[in-house]
């Protein structure tokens, strides 16, 4: 009878011993029929299976309810094997007995383990997940020793540009490298997770003050100090690192909150630094949040920012040559907001390609009237880093009918020397459309002045630091000097800016610059006072 179940099946006397099994049974243990007809109990089994073997049977003998467990057992070849072991209580002829059907559920517990190391390991590098990271933190905080944890958070600075540079391939070998290298360098009690794209974490379970986070810090620090090797040779990366150390009661979403608001500080400097948390930079963080929630909103609604414009003066002072346009923030509760507190929020958020294609558009809808009078924008790295944004910077100027010979983009030098191929073509296309390129704020050094026959560009705007020391520094009046007369010789025009009295103005002309831009000739003016004070200017001209 028990021959024609498929399942491995045995009978258990009340005596505790086996008194027959069939042959699915002994192809899954080892051993014959005869051996375990003949074979004790304690021959095979531990005094503690043995307790526990005699218990479940006597209940089953007792009670005439089936029982259900599940055992591990090591088969004949030393597999271990999950089996699930159902018992009833039967009689034959006169004798009770138990029968036993086990069923072999190791490929389900296999499958289920699978899945679970699936849920909590990140399957490129192997490292843990942030599920398992966030299992981690709930547990150590709950057994907080006298040094409380700490967590860790790691970005890759500026990762995405190997990725485009190099292909995800080659990026998906390095963070394999680094996720190595940091699992690698982590001490017995730490725990390292990857818990996004470029993103890693360290528990530290014994992190008690703020030397302690800085060590860590510099320890992750050290990691990236030899360049990691992937498919396309030896790749140099930066990181930036965050770390917040827990308090007695602190939850696992106040410590992970925490140390998002270090690493975001992090991130606002160069590659390869690091923040500890405190009280005051979580109160920054937040107001820049708040700020950047602001502004977006700002964008979206359209009514709290205006443009103003300034007026450029030609070499003889008096005629006006074109504007900059400049953007102001009217915030419903703060009031005016100025531009060296929200435009770095919207540079860090990614909101200065929004907003700058807005101050495009309005600037362009205002000077169309002034064909005559250039218009001077700023654009930043992360625009020239915007897909098709010559296109779309066209595309504006077309929709007002200006003439793309009246726009003039205002970028760094800083944004000029570091830009890759791709931002060379959009400058490229943008100046064979007619678009005047100015280096803005130049000057900072004599170093400069070696950069600029190397850089394309058609006007440059000395920085007003300089002029503004022009009266009592010799330094200063040198570098002004030699920026005009490189210019010069460059046939490249050159604006100051910051000309605030004549004695200033004075010097800039006896040293030939041809354009200057300050309060000594006008303020920055809301558009309707700005366009008043061009068609004065215009019709006095034209007179």
């Amino acid at each position: 009878m028990l021959e024609a179940l498929p399942s491995p099946v045995l009978l258990i006397d009340q005596d505790d011993r086996i008194v027959e099994v069939n042959q699915a049974y002994c192809d899954l243990v080892g051993k014959d029929r005869a051996h375990w007809l003949s074979t004790p109990i304690e021959a095979y089994l531990s005094p503690e299976q043995i307790t526990r073997f005699v218990a479940e049977h006597a209940q089953v003998f007792a009670t005439g309810k089936d029982l259900e467990t599940e055992e591990l057992l090591v088969g004949h070849d030393g597999t271990v094997r999950n089996l699930v072991t159902r018992r009833r209580r039967i009689v034959v002829g006169d004798t009770p007995l138990v029968l036993t059907i086990l069923t072999d559920i190791t490929p389900l517990r296999a499958a289920e383990s699978r899945i679970r190391h699936l849920a909590y390991h990140d399957t490129l590098t192997g490292l843990p997940n942030r599920a398992a990271l966030n299992e981690q933190l709930t547990g150590a905080l709950a057994t907080c020793p006298p040094s409380g944890p700490a967590l860790v958070l790691i970005d890759l600075y500026q990762f995405k540009d190997i990725n485009d540079a190099f292909g995800d391939g080659v990026g998906d070998a390095l963070l394999r490298a680094f996720a190595y290298r940091l699992a690698g360098a982590a001490r017995g009690s730490d725990r390292v997770a990857r818990t996004g794209g470029d993103s890693f974490a360290v528990l530290l379970e014994d992190c008690g003050d703020a030397a302690a986070a800085e060590a860590a810090c510099r320890r992750v620090l050290a990691l990236i100090d030899a360049p990691l090797v992937g498919p396309s040779g030896a790749v140099t990366l930066g990181v930036s690192v965050g770390c917040a150390w827990a308090e007695p009661g602190l939850s696992p979403a106040e410590l992970h909150r925490r140390a998002e608001f270090a690493l975001y500080e992090a991130k606002r400097q160069p590659a390869n630094a690091f923040r500890l948390y405190d009280a005051a930079l979580a109160a920054e963080v937040q107001a820049r949040r708040t700020l950047e929630a602001d502004l977006r909103t700002a964008l979206a609604v359209g009514d709290q920012l205006d443009l103003h414009y300034q007026p450029v003066i030609d070499a003889g002072g008096h005629r006006v040559v074109g504007v900059e346009a400049l953007v102001r923030w009217h915030h419903p509760q703060q009031g005016t907001i100025p531009p060296l507190r929200f435009i770095p929020v919207a540079e860090a958020s990614g909101l200065i390609v929004p907003l700058g294609e807005w101050v495009l558009d309005r600037a362009a809808a205002m000077m169309v009237r002034f064909p005559s009078l250039s218009l001077a924008v700023n654009l930043s790295p992360i625009q020239l880093r915007s897909p098709d944004i010559d296109s779309r910077i066209l595309a504006i100027l077309a929709r007002h009918g200006m003439d793309p010979r009246q726009l003039q983009l205002e970028v760094t030098e800083s944004t000029m020397l570091a830009m890759d191929a791709s931002v060379e073509l959009v400058l490229g296309r943008l100046r064979k459309a007619g678009v005047q390129l100015v280096l803005d704020d130049f000057g900072t050094g004599y170093s400069s002045l070696s950069h600029l026959h190397k850089l394309a560009v058609d006007r440059v705007k000395i920085d007003q630091s300089f002029v503004r020391d022009l009266a009592r520094s010799k330094d200063a009046r040198a570098i002004i000097q030699a920026v005009l007369g490189i210019g010069q010789s460059l046939g490249i025009g050159v604006t100051a800016e910051g000309v605030e009295d004549e004695l200033q103005q004075g010097f800039l002309r006896s040293y030939g610059c041809h354009e200057y831009q300050g309060y000594l000739f006008s303020r920055p003016l809301p558009a309707d006072a700005a366009a008043a004070f061009l068609e004065a200017h215009t019709e006095r001209a034209a007179a």
